[in-house]
């Protein structure tokens, strides 16, 4: 075990926002990045797509030492993610948007996210979801120049008029698109919510314990990050270069 990895897997540059975490939580692992670039975004395509991208990117992770899968994609998470386990046959960890304990404290809650991610969602009546067909998009595309993104002219598919929107409208806000976490600071400062959640609260509790559990083994690594696939060196690059802009937006939502 203790010379494997755990893959990390999104349709673009959206999982290095929790590849980056991961890293600076658990620097005694080894992971292994795959983003499908070439298929982003994944948030508009039907399920069946999902399922045939997925199986396709797990066959290329498993040729490499593979001990656990994290799927660094909302979408792929609330979707597929038992069918992935399944497939795999590897433990596989998601990132869910928290909708469930925020709609459990009664607090006004708004989850933005890709629309096959909202669309899971939309009976809540605790939560407003947005759902946006071309954000991700948008932020893979300017990805070093990500200040350019503005979130508000991208479309998106509800009743409310985001430009509307009273600051601190809503108790919590929800990033439920790993991609989002780029431009945390830019919704954070639109919304200026009480609560921010991105998901990653819990994948990085589930993959501590996990982690615990073969403690003996993973205590001797040196934290490693093998990026693959066709788009390897250019997500290295992001990995690189923008790393540092998760970390200031988590450094941001702390002061809220």
């Amino acid at each position: 075990m203790n010379k494997q990895y755990i893959a990390v897997i999104d349709s673009g540059v959206g999982g290095i926002s929790v590849l980056n975490k991961l890293v600076k939580n658990f620097p005694n692992q080894r992971f292994l990045y795959y983003g499908d670039n070439d298929n982003a975004p994944y948030g508009n395509r039907s399920r069946q797509d999902l399922l045939s991208l997925a199986i396709h990117n797990i066959d290329i992770i498993k040729q490499f030492p593979v001990k656990a899968i994290v799927l660094a994609c909302n979408t792929l998470s609330v979707n597929l993610i038992n069918e992935i386990s399944e497939y795999s046959n590897l433990k596989t960890f998601g990132v869910f948007p928290p909708v469930e304990h925020c709609q459990a404290n009664g607090e006004k809650t708004i989850l933005l996210a890709t629309q096959r991610t909202c669309d899971n969602y939309k009976d809540n009546e605790l939560v407003t979801t947005v759902g946006f067909y071309d954000l991700a998009k948008q932020i893979d595309k300017k990805i070093f120049n990500v200040n350019t993104v503005n979130f508000l002219s991208c479309e998106y598919i509800s009743s409310l008029d985001l430009k509307n929107v009273k600051k601190g409208e809503f108790f919590n806000l929800i990033i439920g698109c790993t991609h989002y976490n780029f431009i945390k600071n830019q919704i954070i400062n639109h919304f200026r919510p009480q609560k921010v959640f991105d998901g990653t609260e819990c994948l990085l509790l589930n993959l501590s314990k996990y982690i615990k559990s073969g403690k003996r083994l993973d205590n001797y690594l040196q934290n490693q990050v093998l990026f693959i696939g066709k788009n390897a060196k250019f997500n290295e690059k992001v990995f690189k270069i923008c790393g540092q802009i998760v970390q200031k937006n988590d450094i941001f939502m702390q002061k809220i």
